[in-house]
């Protein structure tokens, strides 16, 4: 069986070499495809773009070909005076010497690269400088630098409008905290990358990702899930035809093995990785599995022993010699001092702006003493007219106070007057209705009773029939009065409920279910795509859970009836969508209800939140849902605004303080 098996891995590395020049050919084209795209009216955040569709063509496997595609990118730059081609050409300078193992000449590139991000003022730029330099400290295995730059990296991708850029600090991350052994750190970033990685282009780290999630889980000691991730992770590599990728893969699988006590399997992994990467610009890489291989024969083939010892030993040195640690040391220095030299810089110009502005506050300080002094001999010499009129001005306190106070009856009052005005005219309308057919059932009454003695069933049977529908009516009607003295009452218990932790993503998630499903429930007809974008940063919300998920309800159920109102209009080419998200605004939390619905006409836009106004035919609505929810959020403090446009649709805004 391990006969087969070896031959079987033999012919899959003689095709995946065989195939070696076809990848490199297709990779150089759309290297090619996407450097034409360059030109001087390319604005910032395209060009940007394009540096990491770049990446994205897999040149990073193939030393060479980054070397070439820096050449490119330099004289694009130099064409256009362009620093973001710059930038991003000694970026690739530097990570073409850094595959090639020459560590000096690739942290002196990412130097240049870093400098000129941050004369761009370009933060997705200066991420992806300093998570390219990052790479070095990482293969030297310099942990405590490698982490400093890649979390300086990301905060930066988070200030920039790049959302993809955010995910490769974070992928090194995971690396990173694997070799420190923080397991549940790199398994959290990992998983990650990993879930949103495939949504984002990121296929092409996808063996590196995916070992790192098996490494994680060997070391926790979830051998199952470990295996699984490796083997995803070797079946990638081969695909992506990258040796690299493919060599940590293996390296994974044999130090996974030899962390189980499984020789065998560890022996050969290690030299599957050896091969990987043997006979190519990556050699230096073999230092790894041969160390591994050196202890694990050490005591039993001293051939084999002296064999990859030797291996290991050149592998080491072209990595770690004394010299280039020095000369990394002291570039690393450099740096830290540029990067002090700048901060004293920013200090000293800092010191500059306050040391101005203390004199000129010192000047204002003094103009003002002056002025107090020369208003305060005139105060003195006015201070025998105000104590004269003093005593006129407390009667006049006294009346205004007394006026104050019946002005501020007089509007509560008038208040009171406007909302029982509104009530009487809403309920007026059903009573009208109760009342009137209560009148014409009697007189129906009085006739079926005719009929009955006369013996004319057939027209007491027909008036009897127009009774039951007289009585349907006044059900419903007063049914609609209902619901308006309900919705008053509603109206009366504001406030009433108490403040909790809430997560406001899963709220708005189950109230955007609740109103679909009892839409649908009444109207089988309907159908509407729903999409939601919730911030997973927000956290816990203090809030009245009750009263908040009344509004979210309120605001998507009238979503979902302008929506259906518009498909009645537009069957053929009209797709009804729903959009719901939240979104922490520093101290604010932000949640939007959408739609595409005809929108609101701005003619009402006034009086969208006034009580009992609706733009439901009668019947339909008691319009007491928007005046509702206005009042409830500002009984959190907040503020509820809407924006429409003519037949595109409505978004209603909610904002709740998060302090």
């Amino acid at each position: 069986m391990s006969r087969i098996l070896i031959c079987f891995y033999c012919l899959m590395s003689f095709q995946f070499v065989m195939g070696q020049d076809d990848i490199i050919q297709e990779t150089n084209r759309k290297v090619e495809s996407v450097l034409r795209q360059f030109g001087t009216g390319v604005e910032e955040n395209k060009r940007f773009d394009l540096i990491l569709a770049l990446f994205g063509t897999g040149v990073e496997s193939y030393p060479g070909l980054v070397f070439e595609t820096a050449q490119k990118l330099y004289t694009i730059s130099q064409k256009n005076k362009d620093i973001i081609c710059e930038t991003a050409a000694w970026s690739f300078y530097g990570q073409s010497y850094r595959l090639s193992a020459n560590y000096i000449k690739g942290l002196e590139c990412h130097h240049k690269a870093i400098a000129l991000a941050e004369k761009s003022g370009n933060k997705s730029l200066l991420a992806l400088a300093q998570n390219q330099m990052a790479h070095i400290y990482k293969d030297r295995e310099e942990y405590d630098k490698a982490l400093r730059l890649y979390t300086v990296a990301k905060d930066n991708a988070r200030l920039g409008v790049n959302e993809q850029m955010l995910l490769w600090p974070m992928m090194n991350l995971g690396a990173v905290f694997l070799g420190t052994n923080q397991l549940d750190s790199s398994l959290f970033y990992s998983m990650q990358v990993y879930e949103k990685g495939l949504k984002n282009d990121m296929s092409r780290n996808l063996p590196y990702i995916l070992s790192n999630i098996g490494g994680a889980y060997s070391k926790l000691g979830n051998a199952t899930e470990a295996a699984r991730f490796f083997k995803l992770a070797v079946d990638s590599a081969i695909q992506s035809g990258s040796n690299r990728y493919l060599y940590f893969a293996y390296l994974g699988l044999a130090e996974h093995y030899q962390r189980y006590k499984q020789q065998d399997s560890s022996i050969y992994y290690s030299k599957k990785a050896i091969e990987a990467v043997q006979h190519t610009v990556f050699s230096y890489l073999s230092f790894k599995p041969a160390r591994l291989l050196t202890d694990m024969y050490e005591n039993s083939n001293a051939d084999s022993t002296i064999k990859y010892l030797k291996i290991y030993r050149a592998a080491n040195d072209s990595l770690f010699n004394t010299r280039a640690n020095q000369q990394l040391q002291m570039m690393t220095f450099e740096e830290d001092q540029r990067q002090q030299e700048l901060a004293a810089q920013r200090i000293s110009y800092q010191n500059k702006i306050r040391t101005s502005a203390l004199l000129a506050g010192l000047l204002a300080i003094s103009l003002i003493g002056l002025i107090l002094y020369r208003n305060n001999r005139q105060k003195q010499k006015a201070n025998s007219l105000l104590q004269q009129q003093k005593e006129e001005i407390e009667s006049t306190l006294a009346q205004l106070k007394s006026t104050q106070t019946q002005l501020i009856q007089s509007e509560k009052m008038a208040s009171l007057g406007e909302l029982t005005a509104g009530i009487a005219h809403e309920i007026q309308n059903p009573l009208n209705f109760v009342n009137n057919f209560s009148e014409i059932n009697k007189e129906l009454l009085a006739e079926m009773k005719e009929e009955m003695d006369k013996g004319n069933l057939v027209d007491a049977k027909s008036i009897a029939g127009d009774l039951i529908q007289n009585e349907e009516k006044i059900n419903h009607h007063g049914k609609r009065a209902d619901a308006i003295v309900k919705g008053m009452l509603q109206h009366s218990r504001l406030g009433s409920g108490m403040k909790e932790p809430t997560d406001i993503n899963a709220l708005a998630d189950e109230y955007l279910r609740l109103a679909y499903h009892g839409l649908r429930a009444k109207d089988k007809s309907f159908n509407a795509n729903m999409k939601t974008d919730f911030d997973v940063h927000i956290g816990n919300v203090n809030v009245v859970p009750q009263d908040i998920g009344r509004v979210i309800l309120n605001l998507i159920t009238n979503a979902f009836y302008a929506v259906n109102e518009k498909k009645s209009h537009h069957p053929e080419n009209y797709d009804p969508t729903i959009f719901v998200s939240t979104k922490k605004l520093n101290n604010w939390l932000e949640i939007k209800v959408a739609d595409n619905g005809p929108g609101i006409p701005k003619k009402v836009m006034d009086k969208i939140f006034q009580p009992f106004f609706t733009t439901k035919p009668t019947g339909q609505g008691t319009g007491l849902g928007l005046s509702l929810s206005y009042d409830i959020i500002k009984a959190h403090g907040g503020h509820l605004k809407v924006e429409t446009k003519d037949d595109e649709g409505a978004t209603f805004i909610i904002q709740l303080p998060l302090t």
